[in-house]
């Protein structure tokens, strides 16, 4: 059955191919078949919400992000034609007219070829290689019917739709099913702690998060494979949360029913219920992609998904929720939930999370395979102890490697062969003839291509050597995805998270490797990140990410993320790091219904003020070294931005006078006579009205950031 739902799904695709990829795709491993034009209109029509209007040809993909709950927006950012890189998913308003579509139909025609020739015995991971393909050479390209919805989103949403219709037995008034699953528990599995959790944090850190992106692709791989649907009908994939479309029918719902049992029982026996994964399902009618029902449609969506968090493992149903253990081991040294195995102070799962962090800087691409199958160990392959969910999760190099897995590939035992290799700059582009999953961070290495520890990274900066442990995300998305796009439809919701995801799971990491090299992304996708780097590097890594992120989104004021930053010494239980980082980015949100806020030492700032912050603890240097000013006077300015920010004190408006007096007698009297006047006039409108009249307490900031790099 998924061979003929594989055909079908690529067949949509190729009939939406320009003529010269057509001819190149001459001899290819998936049988095509025909489709009735008649059912290709309708699945247009699902993925548009409405009826298709004049084809459109050649324009540039214009910006989904200008749109978004903005009135009369006469500007028009645009996509050039450019392969997928960290750089080339920022649109602009200049676009270069040196590139033209036909360029990327020819890459991709390339791009095929490039696919391992073993893997054409197996269609299923052909395919899921070639979405990857299509991926990297038409996400810039318009689709034929709307200029906001890349060729890539629309084409493969159709596809979707058009496999889901193709089952006779599906309910004839209700006759597609929207699957979504969601990671619950992702704070506490990552941050899970025990005696000996800072032992090897960098290392275990990164190997939990990579864990948690896996437990998601690999739930959705197991309802792809249970419900014989291709790779292309999971329409997302990001932050823990996909959606696929699958025909409505009894036998997809007992089916998801077993899916979800296996799920819980997996989550309960191996994680004893810190982690779980939920599966909800809604039955959708024609007339519910429409755009005057869509936003509906979203918002059940969105309560649907919110109920089954509810329902997290079935405890009170069939999954058995009481484990009989007895610990005759212990406690494991690192995450104390877990028993210890026998001859070891370690779990099997922080075994396999500690190996992925040691992995992570060694290979390139990951098998997910039958349990038993047998692998070539040749190339020093690394097998996971423990399964996930009833797959083998296998660690291999480079594509020079994969000639020795053709046997398991002819016999179906290889279900994806994923490529997460970073780009090691914001100009590489991502194609590397695998399908491509950015389940991966980017983490500091030495000059022995060992990872930093965080002791190393704590002294990359001037001053005091400290971490900065940042965590963050995107402000009111719920809004955003069910009412910020107008007209809506699914093309552009399944863009809209494909789009918010890349910026911090392609481009961040990217940024980092090339700019910011002692930086530790511990999770960055979906539309939130955590980071750990050293303490004043952060800052700037931060402001950096909201400046592009300003341009990723086409200068749109109504998205923006909030940050909470916290200062820590090294050795802090990076629980510990984690609950400072939530409660400071808490704070952040909670300056208005609007957020845009960054909280660095407990104090809390809109985003448009920060750059002028920066910009006076510069200042402040610069004066400190001119006119010899002391530390002990700037230690004084923090006590009138105290009075200065008290407006219940009728005493607190004598700051001025208070700062006058300080600055004349412990910085311009010990001036020479030409110097003073100057002196006092600079430090009277840096210091005192754009610093301390102007941000009040908030004047702090640049001053803490000045002692500590004084340290």
């Amino acid at each position: 059955m998924q061979i003929k739902s594989i055909q079908l799904a690529f067949s949509v695709l190729y009939h939406y191919f320009d003529e010269c990829v057509k001819k190149a795709l001459s001899n290819l491993p998936i049988q095509r078949v025909d489709i009735p034009d008649s059912l290709l209109a309708q699945a247009e029509s699902l993925v548009l919400g409405k009826l298709p209007s004049e084809k459109k040809k050649d324009l540039p993909l214009t910006s989904i992000f200008e749109g978004i709950s903005q009135q009369n927006n006469s500007q028009q950012y645009l996509y050039d034609f450019k392969p997928l890189s960290p750089d080339s998913i920022f649109p602009d308003l200049q676009r270069n007219e040196g590139h033209q579509p036909f360029e990327l139909w020819q890459h991709l025609a390339k791009a095929v070829e490039e696919i391992p020739t073993s893997h054409r015995e197996n269609i299923n991971l052909w395919l899921d290689h070639f979405d990857t393909a299509l991926q990297c050479y038409t996400s810039q390209i318009t689709c034929p019917y709307d200029q906001s919805i890349s060729f890539y989103d629309f084409t493969k949403a159709v596809a979707a739709f058009v496999v889901a219709s193709m089952d006779k037995s599906a309910d004839k008034n209700r006759p597609f099913l929207l699957i979504q699953g969601d990671f619950f528990g992702v704070q506490d599995f990552i941050f899970s702690g025990g005696s000996q959790s800072n032992k090897q944090a960098a290392k275990l850190l990164r190997g939990r998060s990579f864990q948690v992106s896996l437990f998601t692709e690999l739930a959705a791989l197991k309802v792809l494979n249970a419900c014989d649907l291709p790779a292309t009908s999971q329409m997302m994939n990001a932050a823990g949360k996909f959606l696929i479309i699958a025909p409505n029918t009894p036998e997809i719902h007992k089916k998801l029913d077993d899916v979800q049992k296996e799920l819980n029982e997996w989550c309960i026996k191996n994680t004893y219920g810190l982690i779980g994964l939920g599966i909800a399902k809604m039955s959708a009618g024609k007339v519910d992609f429409e755009q005057k029902n869509y936003e509906k449609l979203i918002k059940l969506l969105f309560e649907n998904l919110e109920t089954q968090k509810l329902k997290r493992l079935d405890l009170t149903d069939t999954t058995q929720s009481v484990q009989e253990e007895s610990y005759p081991n212990g406690v494991c040294e690192m995450n104390s939930f877990f028993p210890a195995l026998p001859n070891s102070n370690r779990s099997i799962m922080t075994e396999d999370q500690v190996k992925i962090g040691e992995l992570l800087a060694k290979k390139q691409r990951i098998i997910v395979c039958d349990v038993g199958t047998e692998i070539n160990n040749s190339y020093r392959t690394q097998t996971l102890k423990l399964d996930m969910f009833g797959y083998n999760v296998i660690f291999t190099d480079s594509r020079k490697d994969t000639k020795d897995f053709g046997h398991p590939v002819k016999l179906y035992q290889i279900h994806r062969f994923w490529d997460f290799s970073l780009a090691k700059n914001t100009k590489d582009e991502l194609w590397n003839g695998y399908a491509r999953r950015y389940i991966n961070a980017y983490v500091p290495f030495d000059e022995q291509e060992q990872i930093k520890t965080f002791d190393e990274i704590a002294q990359a900066d001037e001053g005091i050597n400290a971490l900065m442990t940042l965590k963050g995300d995107v402000d009111n998305l719920g809004t955003i995805f069910q009412k910020g796009i107008q007209p809506a439809n699914i093309a552009k919701m399944a863009a809209l998270s494909r789009q918010m995801n890349q910026f911090f799971s392609l481009w961040l990491p990217a940024y980092c490797a090339e700019y910011s090299p002692n930086m530790y992304t511990v999770f960055a996708g979906g539309d939130d990140f955590f980071l750990i780097g050293p303490w004043h590097s952060t800052q700037k890594v931060a402001f950096e990410m909201q400046q592009a992120f300003k341009r990723y989104v086409a200068e749109n004021p109504e998205i923006h993320f909030s940050v909470g930053m916290v200062m820590s010494k090294v050795g802090l239980p990076v629980p510990r790091l984690g609950d400072l980082a939530e409660m400071a980015l808490e704070k952040a949100k909670s300056i208005d219904s609007g957020k845009n806020a960054v909280t660095i030492f407990n104090r809390t700032v809109k985003w448009t003020d920060w750059q002028q912050l920066c910009d006076l603890e510069d200042e402040i240097h610069r004066l400190a070294k001119d006119y010899n000013i002391s530390t002990s006077y700037l230690y004084s300015l923090i006590r009138l931005c105290e009075q200065a920010n008290d407006k219940n004190n009728i005493e607190s408006t004598m700051w001025r006078s208070h700062f006058y007096y300080r600055t004349a007698r412990y910085v311009i009297d010990k001036l020479n006579q030409e110097k003073r006047d100057k002196a006092l006039n600079e430090i009277t409108i840096s210091l005192g009205e754009n610093g301390i009249s102007q941000y009040k307490i908030n004047f702090a900031i640049p001053l803490t950031n000045y002692f500590y790099q004084k340290r």
